[in-house]
């Protein structure tokens, strides 16, 4: 395993086989909000950031980089925080804290029993 050891909540919709990891971490792909929403599987966060864009460029242009770069921050900084509330809204609900180098070992430890 390689990488540094980090904190995932683990979320899950019910079903003991069925988990989601979600690092406490910066994400360095952020710098394109919607892209980066999208690689992660938030489509709900993606739209939002998207219709941003769209009414920053059709209200007042010239707040379009603004809102760009206020996106860019929260998602480099905040992006867990975006990722854990879209879950919930989708019916994810925090079942653990586990410490790990990766989201598959993470889900792999809390599956074989050895989360918080």
């Amino acid at each position: 395993m390689g990488g540094r050891v980090g904190l995932y909540t683990i979320h899950s919709r019910g079903r003991a086989d069925e988990v989601i990891a979600v690092g406490d971490h910066r994400h360095p792909l952020g710098v394109v909000p919607p892209f980066w929403a999208l690689w992660r599987g938030l489509w709900i966060t993606a739209s939002l950031m998207a219709l941003a864009m769209i009414a920053a460029v059709t209200l007042h242009p010239l707040a379009a980089g603004t809102v760009w770069g206020a996106l860019i921050a929260i998602t480099v900084f905040e992006g867990s925080v975006l990722e854990r509330l879209e879950w919930r809204i989708r019916g994810w609900r925090e079942v653990g804290v586990v410490e790990a180098r990766t989201e598959e070992g993470a889900e792999e430890l809390f599956l074989r029993g050895e989360a918080s």
